[in-house]
């Protein structure tokens, strides 16, 4: 569709130059715009040529691209993912003594392990232990340490599976190591010295007295 506008004596020229301007940027890159005057003297813009037309060079004009929008923000989902930065994501838990598959003596029955963790035992958390399947109820708080050391007390003689646990406050679980096994040593309750055992063993029997000696005199008031 041809667009003229003619700018006229009475036409205020910041109006026209507004005028000029939007037919020109209403144009596609491609689009020409000519001058001329007409014969009532006006000055005439078009984008059809005429004779003594003069043809108005067009810079092309700054283009900028549309911002995208925003994404939707969830509020759940930033949440759940806060929680989990901080009460989990631990690249490391590994239980470093005693040696998988090890003897360990502990006539009472207490076991340490040494436990490696990374990045640090984070306030909140709790570090635990699991003996052949049930989580004991010691717990050792977070408090940034990457190495810890949990006591396990009065395991039974024989052989027992255990990992470390890191759990929340809540008792979820976020970590849980490679198990070992670890045979305890415990002192036999049939060995000498458990007094008061029931399965104490027997004392050794009184020695026999010499035949023929006489007993020594009761002693008289």
């Amino acid at each position: 569709m041809s667009r003229c506008l003619k700018e006229s004596t009475t036409m205020p020229r910041k109006l026209i130059f507004a005028l000029c301007s939007a037919l020109i940027f209403s144009q596609s890159a491609t689009a020409e715009i000519y001058t001329w005057t007409d014969a009532e003297g006006n000055t005439v813009y078009s984008d059809q040529p005429s004779p003594n037309a003069k043809r108005i060079e067009i810079s092309t004009p700054n283009a900028m691209d549309a911002p995208r929008p925003a994404p939707t923000y969830n509020q759940s989902s930033s949440t759940t993912g806060n929680a989990a930065t901080s009460q989990g994501r631990y690249r490391r838990l590994e239980i470093t003594s005693p040696a998988d598959d090890s003897g360990v003596r502990a006539n009472d029955g207490n076991l340490v392990l040494g436990i490696a963790i990374d990045p640090p035992l984070r306030s909140g958390a709790l570090l635990r232990a699991r003996v052949d399947g049930t989580l004991s109820t010691q717990a050792l708080p977070g408090d940034g340490q990457n190495e810890a050391s949990l006591t396990l007390p009065n395991l039974d003689r024989g052989s027992h599976q255990i990992e470390a646990v890191i759990t929340d406050a809540s008792g979820q679980e976020l970590i849980a190591s490679s198990p070992i096994t670890v045979h305890v040593q415990r002192t036999s309750l049939n060995q000498p010295g458990r007094i008061n055992s029931p399965n104490q063993a027997p004392r050794a029997p009184a020695a026999p007295t010499a035949p023929n000696v006489p007993k020594p005199p009761a002693s008289t008031p």
